[in-house]
């Protein structure tokens, strides 16, 4: 299952801020297949 990037506890700020660009693209490409996918479930769950 692929899920959006989560900050990591003692990760140091200067490693934060050079990953963040590349996670910020990457959870949002993954929220945005996740959320129609999401929305069907709990269409046919109800």
């Amino acid at each position: 299952m692929i899920t959006p990037v989560k900050a990591i506890k003692g990760q140091c700020q200067q490693i934060k801020n050079w990953d963040k660009a590349a996670d910020d693209l990457f959870s949002k490409a993954v929220s945005r297949v996740r959320q129609p996918i999401e929305s069907l479930f709990n269409w046919l769950i109800v």
